[in-house]
């Protein structure tokens, strides 16, 4: 258990696998597809949620597929999009808010209402 907690001895299937350790997966696990926690090899349900358990190779498929996912969403804003204001204020108050949105692959648009230069 130390030896895992610490990092001491990697597994060699983790290892030859960048994804696995940047995604947080060890393949050699089962994980719950409900929950999310992590069990031994020989554990086959899920004590929490009653479910079957996936192995750690699913578990990593699936993880690379939700983030092909997230970094295939588009930043584009369409004339046909419906924009939506969620505050108010100065430009320079605004962009943390579009840089968070940003981090989460949310397009987002400042704009000033006196237009002009939109100096904030």
């Amino acid at each position: 258990m130390l030896k895992k907690l610490f990092g001491w001895g990697k597994n060699s299937a983790q290892s030859q696998d960048p994804d696995a350790l940047r995604l947080g997966v060890d393949i050699e696990m089962n994980y719950c597809p409900s929950c999310g926690d992590e069990y031994r090899a020989d554990i086959e349900q899920c004590v929490a949620c009653n479910v079957a358990l996936i192995s750690g190779s699913e578990k990593l498929a699936q993880k690379r597929e939700k983030e092909k996912a997230f970094n295939g969403k588009s930043m584009d804003i369409s004339a046909s999009d419906q924009l939506v204001t969620i505050k108010n204020g100065k430009l320079r108050d605004l962009k943390p808010y579009q840089i968070l949105l940003g981090r989460q692959r949310i397009p987002a648009l400042l704009s000033s209402e006196a237009g002009g230069c939109a100096k904030g």
